[in-house]
């Protein structure tokens, strides 16, 4: 895919560089000791799995070592709900450890494939858009976008998020001064990235990467450590404290969220996720429905656009290899599924 280079002026958006935008995208993410503070999980020991788990998405790290140097520590630290499950890394295309590597571990041995077959994704689906071969990509259209932020509204809408839990956000800065003065919109949803570091870093592989492409959360293994918030280079992952807008409206905490409308055994259908950390998931119940995600649906100025990015055919395949496109925070590594245009 084509991609702007750092440092240059995006054409279209006055006097922005792209570094302008990763600026921005790093004013939203959180400060790590004070996101783990209260938090029982080892602070010292989720900074440096994050940092480490941005390593491996950079390829400064094999998946091999950073499982050999985390994994007593893991252990220690998070006991049976570690060693019960499998390593985030195995068969996870772009991050896979070796057979050998994950024989000696501390955790269980299996596959991703294993983790994926237990999420909200059920095998009855009624496919649709959504019927397994596409890689699901977004292409955002900067030049389009005017800062309305109906997609925040939509998203919150649709998936039924609490207060502080906004899986789309619109990040806004002004240029210039009165009266020559220009605004930068850079709406900002979840990566989706192709080596996610919050995949390598979370100890129970409750976060995962399914084959459509997506980054998902399984909220039955989630334990809250909110590791995987600090390892995010781009500030779009949240803990749900439990709070909800029942002061605002009636009931509003009993609405059910169709992330979680399945029982699982460990929280009653439809409740809201307390106590685990959360993000946007592409609305998975609505391309498996055979509809776009609530932001691309609701967006006034046609700004989003989804698609298949493994078929090249597609017009979301096309923004994305165009001259105008580019990812966010490229020397990350991540390799990002979200594409924008300049």
């Amino acid at each position: 895919m084509s991609s702007a280079d750092d440092g240059d002026t995006l054409p279209g958006v006055p006097n922005v560089q792209k570094q302008d935008l990763d600026a921005m995208v790093e004013e939203e993410r959180v400060d790590p000791r004070e996101e783990l503070a209260d938090v029982d999980a080892d602070t010292d020991l989720g900074i440096a799995m994050a940092e480490d788990a941005k390593r491996v998405s950079r390829g400064e790290l094999s998946g091999d070592e950073y499982w050999n140097r985390y994994d007593e520590a893991a252990a220690a630290e998070f006991g049976d709900s570690y060693r019960e499950t499998p390593n985030p890394a195995i068969d996870a295309d772009d991050q896979t450890i070796s057979a050998e590597t994950a024989d000696s571990l501390g955790c269980a041995v299996g596959s991703m494939d294993s983790v994926a077959a237990e999420s909200a994704k059920s095998e009855d689906s009624d496919g649709g858009i959504g019927a397994g071969d596409e890689k699901w990509g977004m292409v955002i259209d900067l030049q389009k976008c005017v800062g309305c932020d109906s997609c925040t509204v939509a998203c919150k809408a649709e998936n039924r998020t609490p207060p502080g839990v906004s899986y789309n956000v619109v990040m806004e800065e002004e240029h210039g001064e009165f009266p020559e003065v220009t605004r930068t919109n850079v709406p900002r949803p979840c990566m989706q990235c192709e080596n996610p570091p919050c995949v390598q870093v979370c100890p129970v592989s409750a976060t995962y990467k399914m084959d459509d492409g997506v980054v998902n959360i399984d909220y039955d293994r989630c334990i809250g450590c909110r590791y995987c918030i600090i390892a995010c280079p781009y500030g779009a992952r949240y803990f749900d404290f439990g709070e909800n807008y029942d002061d605002e409206i009636a009931e509003a905490g009993e609405v059910t969220s169709p992330e979680y409308g399945v029982d699982r055994g460990k929280r009653e259908a439809g409740k809201s996720p307390v106590g685990n950390v959360r993000k946007c998931s592409f609305c998975t119940h609505r391309l498996e429905r055979g509809e776009e995600p609530a932001c691309v649906e609701t967006c006034i100025g046609d700004a989003r656009n989804m698609g298949d990015l493994d078929d090249p055919d597609s017009e979301v395949a096309e923004m994305a290899d165009s001259s105008r496109a580019f990812q966010l925070k490229e020397n990350e590594g991540t390799d990002p599924n979200v594409y924008y245009l300049s």
